[in-house]
């Protein structure tokens, strides 16, 4: 297993699109911190969304998480997984002695592997850009916390902000992996991904129609069935200085993850009976 999972690390980065999409981490950093310098004109800086080299690293990631992070994340596991099965290029390898569910398990840990460096990468350049693009303020404000936050506190903040944002990657990636194979084609598998997110974006803002029937709490954990909206909203909320949701939050990434980690499982296996 371990050979093949360093195979499929080699076969990863032979692609050009993975060198494009790392260099897009710095590049995409580039762009945030233009636009949020351009806004910082319009902010207080007591404000939480004001932007300082210490905080950079979360408002640079916050709206890129729940679109860029998770359409680059439905590109790999489609070309990884659905175009390699009905190309043949995985019918090939089978040939070797490999069963099906070794080489979507092998190619699932490098697609994790590759999204934690991608992290990694995005999270040192933040800071990197962001010294030389914003001040570095002492103290400074931050979401859902009375207290400022002096440097070393926001590197720590920081670092719990990534944390569960790639778990929520890896939940959003286990659903995007059993679309990926059921799909019959490439086209269905973007199909079927970008369905799911637009349909994770959608139905909580729907669920608000019926906000003025039930109370708060209960309606705020029906917005955080979703993976895309705790991304948006719930992160800042676990973190906070009275910590929301954090048990049912982490309950709903953990549901996606072993719930269609199964369906995948009994899907590849289904599949091995008939090949």
């Amino acid at each position: 297993m371990k050979a093949l999972i360093l195979a499929e690390w080699e076969r990863l980065f032979k692609r050009k699109l993975t060198w494009i999409v790392l260099a897009m981490a710095p590049a995409g950093l580039l762009v945030a911190a233009s636009y949020l310098q351009k806004q910082n004109g319009q902010l207080s800086p007591d404000l939480p969304e004001y932007t300082f080299t210490g905080n950079f690293a979360v408002l640079g990631l916050s709206e890129m998480l729940f679109t860029v992070f998770n359409a680059l994340l439905l590109v790999f596991i489609t070309l990884m997984i659905t175009e390699e099965y009905r190309t043949g290029q995985l019918r090939m390898v089978m040939i070797r002695a490999r069963s099906l569910g070794e080489l979507v398990t092998a190619k699932v840990l490098v697609i994790l592997g590759f999204l934690f460096l991608f992290f990694i990468i995005y999270f040192l350049s933040s800071y990197l850009i962001g010294f030389f693009f914003f001040d570095n303020q002492a103290n400074y404000a931050v979401f859902y916390h009375n207290e400022l936050f002096s440097f070393k506190e926001g590197l720590i903040y920081n670092l719990e902000f990534y944390g569960l944002s790639y778990i929520t990657t890896v939940a959003i990636g286990a659903v995007l992996v059993f679309i990926a194979v059921v799909s019959k084609t490439t086209t269905a598998a973007i199909g079927g991904g970008v369905g799911f997110l637009l349909f994770s974006f959608s139905y909580p803002y729907m669920l608000k129609v019926f906000s003025g029937f039930i109370d708060q709490v209960t309606f705020a954990k029906f917005f955080f069935t979703s993976i895309p909206m705790i991304q948006h909203e719930g992160i800042t909320t676990m973190i906070a200085e009275k910590p929301q949701f954090v048990l049912w939050n982490l309950g709903v990434m953990g549901f996606y993850i072993l719930f269609f980690s199964m369906l995948t499982f009994l899907t590849l296996r289904k599949k091995e009976t008939f090949l």
